[in-house]
């Protein structure tokens, strides 16, 4: 649901994590890297780049792909790539290959990203947690954008690696489908949740909410633009039905909306102002979600929170 951004830092961590996983140090300058890192037993690297990229004559503008190139191509180079090769085929030995230095370059790689991006919530469907345990360990999975089974030479480039939870991770798996690019653009900018109980924008229908029976909350995910996108997200990753599990959030903020009018929020900020940074610190407090876009991966759930309190006009 966020957008996630790859920083020149994020790039170089990438470029050592290949090199310390996959190559040996006397070829970093042959594939662009520094040569920084520890050798490694084999060069698992250049087996990847002669069987899934050159020996399968994988081209760009009738070009071979030099390996670097495929490493850090962008959405619209990979894009360029898969349709110049798309009837390329793999088989069974050569996707299993791509598989077996994936994992080993994964194992370190999903750590890394994911303490680099300084996310903690899944970008997909911003409802569940993905924060790391050890640098050998991590709750975060990376999705495939473009599936490495079909696309086994896209199985290390850092663009094709959504870290995500395991519940989206499975529900999108290697289906084709149209939806929002995390690394591009953001379901965040292009759907709001929204309460149906709001008859006026200044009033709320307080006589015609059963806040203690949350399921009789009704919400929808109002597409803004992009609807085709915003729809097909909503379908892969379950999100209608997944949401409806936490309406309690949405009767809790009806109820919050009353109690937490401006006059006393502006009564509370000033008699505690030692214990809040800022006014959005106190409604982070209140409403227990992130309120600002830039926040929402911090939290789960922060996505419904703000667009249901603005809604409300609790924030």
């Amino acid at each position: 649901m966020i957008q996630i951004h790859i920083t020149n830092n994020i790039m170089n961590k990438y470029k050592e994590t290949i090199a310390t996983t996959l190559l040996k140090r006397r070829n970093f300058k042959r594939f662009g890297l520094n040569r920084k890192g520890k050798d490694t037993s084999k060069n698992k690297l250049f087996e990847f780049y002669k069987n899934i990229i050159k020996d399968k004559n994988i081209t760009l503008n009738g070009k071979i792909l030099k390996l670097k190139d495929i490493l850090i191509a962008d959405y619209n180079t990979i894009n360029l790539i898969i349709n110049e090769n798309k009837k390329t085929t793999f088989s069974k030995i050569e996707k299993e290959l791509a598989n077996k230095y994936y994992k080993d370059f994964r194992n370190k790689w999903a750590y890394i990203l994911l303490k680099q991006l300084n996310i903690s919530v899944c970008p997909y469907c911003n409802r569940n947690y993905i924060v790391n345990f050890s640098k050998d360990k991590t709750t975060a999975q990376l999705d495939h954008f473009f599936d490495k089974s079909t696309y086994p030479y896209l199985a290390i480039s850092i663009y094709n690696l959504i870290p995500c939870c395991g519940t989206c991770n499975q529900r999108k798996s290697s289906k084709k489908v149209n939806i929002f690019y995390p690394y591009l653009e953001s379901f965040n900018d292009s759907a709001k949740f929204s309460y149906l109980g709001i008859k006026t924008k200044d009033k709320l229908e307080k006589e015609s909410i059963d806040f203690f029976n949350p399921n009789r909350i009704k919400f929808e995910i109002k597409a803004i633009n992009n609807k085709e996108k915003v729809d097909e997200n909503i379908e892969v990753f379950n999100l209608q039905n997944l949401y409806e599990e936490h309406k309690d959030i949405i009767s809790e903020l009806l109820q919050k909306s009353i109690i937490y009018n401006d006059s006393y929020i502006d009564e509370l900020a000033n008699n505690y102002s030692g214990l809040f940074k800022n006014r959005e610190d106190l409604l982070r407090l209140i409403t227990y979600g992130y309120v600002s876009d830039e926040d929402l991966n911090k939290r789960p759930l922060s996505k419904l929170i703000k667009d249901i309190s603005e809604e409300l006009e609790l924030i």
